[in-house]
């Protein structure tokens, strides 16, 4: 997935129990540019989730209080943190540890020794898909938008035409002389505003139609 993403704009949790690998994995992805935050067991992971607001989780999986698998286990049965996605760090390569983490809801897997550039290429790749999710997020808002103001303008353009056409009629059968200059003046402004605003309406729809087959 070639998405252009900026790392300084998510941030990454990264929870060992073990202090060599936090400090190891902090350099290898600050040099990336991304944020970072730690943690030093499961508890603690989760006061941090809950603080920082992070966009990945590396967990490792063997810790002392509460395992990797526990950790996810919590994240992902609260609403406000399951979608946050969890890459797990571990020296097991056994398929059952690996069905274990995918059933708690891992998004990948990295097995310790790290080796630096797939540690780079998974971290990027799980950052990829959130920023892909974002925009779509972002861009489905924005439709959203622009079909309510596309609604707005379309309803309110009828109306404004008939008020359009009533102060037109009038204009054409009350001269001034028959009803005097000061009246046919404000007849004339209300006749002028109501021109603009249906303009403006006007416009309004083409853009928003336009943006609509843009998206």
């Amino acid at each position: 997935m070639n998405m252009e993403i900026n790392p300084s704009e998510y941030k990454i949790l990264i929870v060992d129990d073990v202090m060599s690998n936090v400090l190891l994995l902090k350099v290898l992805l600050t040099n990336e540019k991304f944020a970072i935050a730690t943690a030093s067991n499961g508890r603690q992971a989760l006061e941090q989730v809950e603080k920082e607001n992070p966009d990945l989780v590396l967990l490792d999986v063997m810790m002392p209080d509460m395992s990797g698998f526990e950790v996810a286990q919590h994240l992902k049965s609260n609403p406000n943190t399951a979608d946050i996605p969890i890459i797990f760090l571990t020296a097991l390569n056994s398929t059952a540890d690996i069905v274990k983490g995918f059933q708690v809801g891992a998004n990948d897997f990295i097995s310790k020794p790290f080796n630096k550039e797939e540690l780079i290429i998974r971290v990027t790749h799980q950052i990829s898909l959130v920023a892909a999710k974002r925009l779509i997020l972002s861009k489905t808002e924005e439709l959203q938008r622009d079909k309510l103001y596309s609604v707005i303008a379309h309803d309110l353009r009828s109306p404004m035409g008939s008020i359009k056409m009533v102060l037109n009629m009038l204009i054409l059968n009350l001269p001034s002389e028959k009803i005097g200059a000061e009246m046919y003046e404000l007849l004339t402004m209300a006749n002028q505003t109501t021109e603009d605003v249906f303009s403006l309406l006007d416009n309004l729809l083409k853009w928003t139609k336009s943006q609509i087959g843009k998206l």
